[in-house]
């Protein structure tokens, strides 16, 4: 599997976090509460420049969050390997036993469309006290608030962006208050390594093959 590599470097005045985040437009269409987290996050001071590195490798992800709002923390409970491609592992079933979370047997589980990831909620899950999604590399980076005997679905299209600002791994992020200054990264094909500038005006360079 195929590693990507973006470099960031910071040429503006100021320190901050970079973040890189995800979007997935299909899935919003069926899930229409589907939330961005703060995917990666990295310190920067001015001068400085840091480096994210990934494999596209799914998984599926829960957390007791309460409702998904701006802000919220997503802090997994439980991490497993997904794959669209492979039949065994493109579904989850999200169950909650012994007053506690988790996710149990995959064969209650309803599969998803071809090329789909689907997480099916037992009838005990409570509405919008939890909340499930896919991570990628290990780390959550879509999610959407739990509610009871349903099944949630993700199309695995990606769009990876860039953020310069105040973040922390893992928050939900307010995306309607992040128009301004931020950087879609596009990777051509059979192109694995990108890099990009934030500028002294504080706006994104073109990005670039590293």
């Amino acid at each position: 599997m195929a590693q990507y590599s973006l470099l960031v470097k910071n040429n503006s005045p100021n320190s901050g976090s970079i973040c890189v985040y995800t979007t997935s437009p299909d899935t919003q269409k069926i899930q229409q509460d589907l939330r961005s987290l703060a995917w990666f996050t990295k310190p920067a001071n001015p001068n400085g420049q840091v480096r994210f590195t990934w494999d596209l490798k799914f998984s599926f992800a829960w957390a007791e969050s309460g409702v998904l709002v701006p802000g919220v923390f997503f802090d997994a409970g439980e991490i497993i390997d997904a794959d669209p491609a492979d039949a065994g592992k493109n579904k989850a079933y999200f169950d909650k036993q012994n007053d506690a979370y988790l996710f149990g047997d995959p064969s209650q589980a309803t599969s998803p469309s071809e090329g789909a990831l689907a997480i099916t909620t037992s009838k005990v899950i409570p509405s919008h006290l939890a909340s499930v999604g896919v991570g990628i590399n290990g780390k959550a980076a879509l999610a959407v608030n739990a509610t009871p005997n349903y099944q949630f679905t993700f199309i695995p299209k990606i769009q990876y962006w860039l953020a310069f600002g105040s973040f922390k791994a893992g928050v939900v992020l307010d995306l309607n208050s992040m128009v301004r200054n931020i950087c879609e990264i596009k990777f051509p094909a059979g192109v694995y390594g990108l890099q990009v500038t934030l500028q002294e005006d504080n706006t994104w360079s073109p990005v670039t093959p590293a």
